[in-house]
């Protein structure tokens, strides 16, 4: 019976390298002393959450101006809570802006649906 041809190591960490660069992740080697390695794992712990939480904000000021501007038009039948809003909720209003709105709801709905994507 023939073997069917797994990948090679090479090709394995190749393809997983691919799909970091995909994500925006960049890998760092860095030499530090053996006392500062939790201080790095912490601050690299911050930089992987931050990153999250600055585009969540922004989805979140986005949110806002949405209701703000149409929220009477195009929000009518769409309630969400902004401080708690997540991506998912941003999707929801972001395809009510750009399906029912004008021309600028639907470059707001853009402009959320590019971040939450």
């Amino acid at each position: 019976m023939p073997k069917s041809r797994s990948p090679s190591v090479r090709e394995r960490v190749a393809q997983s390298r691919e799909r970091r660069r995909r994500a925006g992740l960049k890998r760092v080697e860095v030499l530090v002393p053996n006392d500062k390695v939790d201080l790095v794992k912490a601050y690299v712990a911050q930089l992987r959450e931050g990153s999250d939480s600055e585009t969540r904000e922004k989805v979140r000021q986005l949110l806002v101006k949405a209701y703000r501007n149409y929220h009477a038009q195009y929000l009518d039948n769409i309630k969400v809570d902004i401080d708690k809003a997540d991506f998912a909720d941003a999707a929801i209003v972001a395809a009510a802006l750009m399906h029912r709105g004008n021309a600028e709801a639907y470059k707001l709905g853009r402009q959320i649906r590019s971040l939450v994507r």
